[in-house]
């Protein structure tokens, strides 16, 4: 599930929240993008090293749709995968893209009050998501579900505003048409690496383009949480319109849109280094 930090509307926090995404599920499932094999290989790499934790599952929160949760159970085989999200359609469209996936189950959860025990989980992973949690408590529910050693980690991907013409359009025409956004996206990297009960911080990451047609360009920018803004200020039919214009105007010699993402994931592992101060 798309992810914000701060108080008020959280994609995976309340059922408002949860409800920015019911809306479009087919649509964020289809058009937002799996994250690159070799990240995920060198996710599986600092998973699997988590020692005394081998019949330990992992839980994905604020799941979504399950494109991540997916992700992790292919390159765990043998390890339980759980998605952890509030929002029942998202739930049930990751039940239908993922039905014959064995390993996997979805639970009603937020990332605020995480339905684990204490020391019960190998790793904790949130993709595209954390930005919607109250960070500080999500962070303390981590620590408190982790066995010693067991890894958390925030994935995030975001348009490459800087070298991807098409995305910096796409950002120009929401930050116009939809206004501010409704949240602020946090520096992971220095949020884990002063985060009470963590340790041995790291990141790694991946920049992608996609050949995008301009159907697929359109459905990706209407499954965006801030489309919603532009729907309520333009209505559906016209923002359509707009985007499939936007779309016409991006298209290069091949018929395709270039769109380049800046994929990342932040980890650190599970100690007991100021968890007092928590």
């Amino acid at each position: 599930m798309a992810g914000d930090a701060g108080r008020g509307e959280r994609g995976v926090t309340g059922t408002d929240g949860a409800d920015r995404f019911a809306a479009n599920t087919g649509g964020y499932a289809r058009f937002r993008p799996a994250y690159p094999a070799s990240l995920l290989d060198r996710l599986r790499d600092v998973v699997l090293a988590v020692s005394g934790a081998a019949a330990l599952p992992v839980a994905d929160i604020g799941s979504g749709t399950g494109i991540f949760t997916r992700q992790l159970a292919d390159v765990l085989p043998g390890i339980a995968v759980i998605g952890v999200e509030p929002s029942g359609p998202m739930r049930e469209e990751a039940l239908r893209a993922g039905r014959s996936r064995p390993g996997i189950r979805y639970v009603d959860g937020t990332a605020e009050r995480l339905p684990f025990a204490d020391a019960s989980l190998r790793a904790v992973t949130a993709a595209t998501a954390a930005h919607w949690f109250d960070l500080p408590v999500f962070l303390g529910e981590a620590a408190r579900v982790l066995a010693p050693s067991g890894v958390l980690a925030i994935a995030e991907y975001v348009r490459d505003v800087e070298r991807s013409p098409a995305a910096a359009a796409l950002e120009a025409f929401l930050a116009r048409h939809g206004g501010p956004k409704a949240y602020v996206r946090p520096d992971y990297s220095t949020v884990l690496a002063a985060a009470p009960g963590f340790a041995d911080a790291g990141s790694f990451g991946e920049d992608v383009t996609v050949d995008l047609a301009a159907e697929e360009f359109v459905g990706l920018a209407l499954s965006s949480s801030h489309a919603r803004a532009v729907e309520e200020r333009l209505g559906q039919d016209e923002t359509r319109r707009r985007f499939a214009a936007l779309a016409e105007s991006l298209r290069q010699n091949g018929g395709t849109i270039p769109y380049r993402y800046r994929f990342r994931i932040c980890a650190a592992r599970r100690s007991d280094r100021d968890l007092s101060a928590g």
